[in-house]
């Protein structure tokens, strides 16, 4: 049996790279020589035991681009040598939420990196439904952030924005830097509040037409005054903080939105729900992402959404736990990660 490379992490805190078995395809499926993968937060709640959804051991990842290595019997869409885009899921197709198409809600859905095997590994394999053409002005470096393109685009797609809404995004890491370009995309006004200087400046550029340090200025006081007291017709929180969750409604105006794509994962957080109620606020939560990376993949290929200017760091396999780290504590000037299996590229 063929062996690769694979940073399989033993327990909390406990990683180490190891040989594995080379998968191989079944009926249906595609082995993927892992080109690019990214260090996503989750990776980083893996690696030290604060996920709820991550046992031990596990080979973590989950944000990943490559080449079709092999492929299995009834497999019609793809050919070794193909570069592709991995979405990270395996789901049932039996189950109602399957049955609906929302497969991202499936009862059975395993995601690589948390229950089944990550893409920190020279090889993966997955169903070819899971796989999605990489196009040829894309790099597999800006492909391996597909996913976290796709659940921001799924989460804003869930707001409805319309021309001139006004929105509110709270927090610009990775998730929030693709969440603006999606709410700047619909035609809707976007504030964003962010800490960082660097990212803030990132944010203007970007086209953001109002910016805030909420360490400097009052948020709330800033958007009543923005809308004459009314209110941002959407808040979007996109920290997974107990603070800014607990905000959230005094921003939305009556009748307001209010999106959740931030997740602290330690249990329930303070929030308002009498004024959920006696405003009629509409609070959404998300899930990954379903039917989103077609689009995703058409938005970064006709440039409408830029990945790569946000990729500060770039690790081999063998500096897993150091890129982990480094993510963790925020040294260093990093943003968004990433593992690359082509060791030329490493450490640029």
């Amino acid at each position: 049996m063929a062996k690769m490379r694979a940073a399989l992490c033993l327990e909390p805190r406990k990683l180490d790279i190891v040989e594995l078995d080379r998968p191989q395809p079944g009926p249906g499926q595609v082995v993927v020589q892992v080109k690019a993968s990214g260090v996503c937060g989750s990776d980083v709640d893996g690696f030290f035991g604060t996920h709820p959804w991550i046992g031990y051991p596990i080979v973590l990842g989950h944000e990943c681009s490559g080449i079709v290595d092999k492929i299995g019997d009834c497999v019609d869409r793809f050919k070794p040598g193909d570069p592709v885009v991995v979405e990270p899921f395996s789901v049932c197709e039996m189950c109602p939420a399957c049955q609906r198409g929302q497969y991202n809600l499936c009862k059975n859905i395993e995601i690589i990196g948390h229950g089944i095997q990550g893409s920190f590994a020279e090889y993966i394999c997955m169903d070819e439904r899971f796989l999605h053409p990489l196009p040829e002005n894309v790099s597999m470096e800006e492909g391996s952030l597909v996913e976290p393109v796709s659940g921001s685009l799924h989460a804003v797609g869930r707001c409805n924005l319309k021309i001139g809404d006004f929105v509110i995004l709270m927090g610009f890491g990775t998730i929030g830097y693709f969440t603006a370009q999606h709410v700047l995309n619909s035609g809707a006004r976007l504030l964003v509040s962010e800490q960082d200087p660097r990212k803030r400046d990132t944010a203007k550029k970007m086209g953001a037409q109002f910016v805030l340090d909420p360490t400097r200025e009052s948020l709330e006081e800033r958007v009543l005054d923005l809308t004459d007291g009314v209110g941002a017709d959407c808040v979007i929180e996109a920290v997974g903080d107990p603070n800014t969750l607990l905000l959230t409604t005094a921003l939305a105006r009556k009748g307001g939105k209010i999106m959740l794509i931030g997740w602290t994962g330690k249990g329930p957080v303070p929030f308002d729900l009498c004024k959920v109620t006696l405003d009629e606020m509409t609070v959404l939560g998300t899930m990954g992402f379903a039917w989103d990376f077609p689009t995703s993949l058409r938005l970064l290929s006709e440039r409408k959404v830029d990945a790569a200017s946000i990729i500060t760091h770039r690790y081999r396999l063998d500096q897993v736990v150091e890129a982990i780290e480094t993510l963790h504590h925020k040294k260093d000037g990093i943003w968004k990660a990433l593992i690359l299996f082509d060791e030329s590229r490493a450490g640029l």
